[in-house]
């Protein structure tokens, strides 16, 4: 009886596995930082401090979806590490000033 339940078991987590994958759904939860596009700027210095750090892209666009767009061009991971700009002006609609984002390359 024992190895009855155990294939009665193993079709049916195969089949959640199969559809799993095939749906695109994760298996392991997503990290935090990259579960979501950032809905508003950083703080200068935490901004600053991503800048200097050696590996990440700086794109200038403006307003924050020409900064995406580039990224995206570049092949760029998405979404960015963080937007700044001087004025807080990176979500606003319509865009007008410019936008800094930083990502992975």
């Amino acid at each position: 009886m024992r190895t009855a339940v155990n294939i009665a078991i193993r079709p049916s987590a195969l089949l959640l596995l199969a559809l799993g994958t095939t749906l695109g759904v994760p298996l392991q939860p997503a990290l935090p930082e990259a579960s979501a596009r950032p809905v508003d700027e950083m703080e200068e210095s935490a901004f600053l401090d991503l800048v200097d750090k050696e590996g990440l892209v700086l794109i200038t666009a403006i307003g924050v979806e020409a900064v995406d767009a580039e990224a995206r061009r570049r092949r760029l991971s998405l979404p960015a590490l963080g937007y700044w700009s001087p004025d807080g002006g990176c979500f606003r609609r319509p865009p007008q000033d410019d936008c800094n984002g930083i990502f992975r390359p």
